[in-house]
């Protein structure tokens, strides 16, 4: 007979490793360091997920995926990149003000480099990016000269930089705003113009 899943001892493996990845970074969050803080034998975690890289793929894709389809629903609701771009910028600054650990987690793993994305994320980001690229060139937003790897390092690498900057309250304490996204989307506009 199979044995059941607690959805309740998976939530706690995710957050665990969520709060780990954070804290330690992603080399220094072991299985064994995550399955203590989740309250889990190493064991049942291993029967979830066959490694730490396998977990940490599944959480950042997850994350990932959901803001992905954010994107393509607000593109297809929106004509003008900015106005994309502005839901983007509230939609993970209520991440960061909601869940500060889940945002620090998103920006954290964008730039470890020791963390692999699966090959599918590999795939998926600059498909993505390249619709917002060809968007933004016929509305005038973004400039002939900017390509795909020069606008993802404007975006989404600005609004998570500054949604994590905010959750680790490094700067201010203050909640994000929706006055807030509107800016940091103007400033993404205006780098890409």
């Amino acid at each position: 007979m199979a044995k059941s899943i607690d959805e309740t001892k998976l939530q706690r493996i995710k957050e665990a490793t969520i709060e780990m990845v954070v804290s330690k970074g992603y080399g220094g969050a072991s299985v064994s360091s995550i399955a203590k803080k989740a309250q889990v034998a190493d064991g049942y975690l291993y029967r979830h997920y066959p490694s730490k890289a396998a977990l940490v793929q599944a959480l950042y894709s997850s994350n990932i995926e959901y803001f992905r389809n954010l994107i393509f629903k607000y593109m297809e609701e929106h004509e003008k990149l900015e106005e994309v771009i502005t839901h983007f910028c509230y939609e993970i600054f209520t991440l960061a003000n909601e869940n500060p650990s889940r945002a620090k987690f998103i920006n954290m793993l964008m730039n470890d480099y020791t963390f692999l994305m699966s090959k599918e994320m590999v795939l998926k980001i600059p498909e993505s990016s390249k619709r917002m690229v060809e968007r933004g060139h016929k509305t005038g937003e973004v400039s002939k000269e900017i390509n795909v790897e020069m606008f993802n390092a404007v975006f989404p690498a600005i609004p998570i930089q500054y949604a994590s900057a905010r959750a680790t309250e490094v700067f201010s304490k203050e909640k994000l705003t929706e006055e807030d996204a509107k800016i940091v989307a103007r400033l993404c506009i205006n780098a890409l113009a």
